[in-house]
């Protein structure tokens, strides 16, 4: 009987030091692995032209995850990309990249204030979608399927192009008082491209630590 216990408890902590190294492999992999996605959903192409399979394809994948609000937003999106771009992915691959670009916005804001000092000014944030909402829904509200898309996800015309836009104006808000001080940080006479690139670079940084 004690033979068979000890037997037992040696397996017992083979098994546990097995465990700890995959666990170790698994976190230094982690990381790495975590910024190449970060950097490859940023890299996908534009949502290009869409019909109406994609689109009912995309809520019925919502629906099945059980999506709401801001997750369901981001997964259509990211449905969207990859449907019209012909790229594969299944569903988990959509739902995981839009999980990370959720993280990504979020990351952005945090250390634009945290870092840097900014914070997003509310007012100046309603001036811009003021200004710039209306001729993108001129130009893309002619195209019935957006209004289907709208529809579908239980929105008005307005609403739609509000939430799926939306952390566009949000960090343009930012940028007009972040971009200054990293042409202080980076270079001063750099591309704007190229700052907001590195910008990019320095939250996914930070994700990854």
């Amino acid at each position: 009987m004690v033979k068979k216990a000890l037997m037992l408890l040696t397996l017992f902590t083979l098994v546990f030091l097995l465990s700890a190294c995959n666990d170790d492999e698994a976190t230094s992999s982690g990381p790495e692995e975590l910024r190449e996605d970060l950097i490859r959903i940023h890299q996908l192409e534009p949502v290009g032209e869409l019909d109406k399979t994609m689109i009912d394809d995309g809520i019925s994948d919502a629906e099945e995850l059980n999506l709401q609000g801001e997750d369901r937003d981001w997964f259509m999106f990211y449905h969207l990309i990859y449907a019209t771009t012909g790229q594969e992915a299944d569903r988990e691959q959509v739902y995981e990249d839009s999980q990370l670009r959720i993280q990504y916005e979020q990351a952005w804001h945090d250390l634009a204030s945290e870092r840097y000092g900014v914070e997003m000014d509310e007012e100046r944030l309603e001036e811009i979608i003021e200004r710039r909402l209306p001729p993108l829904q001129e130009s893309v509200e002619r195209q019935d399927l957006y209004a289907y898309l709208a529809d579908e996800l239980g929105y008005s015309l307005d609403e739609f192009f509000y939430n799926f836009t939306l952390h566009i104006y949000e960090r343009r808000a930012v940028e007009e008082e972040l971009h200054p001080l990293l042409e202080d940080e980076y270079e001063e006479d750099a591309e704007d491209e190229f700052i907001r690139l590195q910008y990019r670079m320095e939250v996914i940084d930070e994700m990854v630590s």
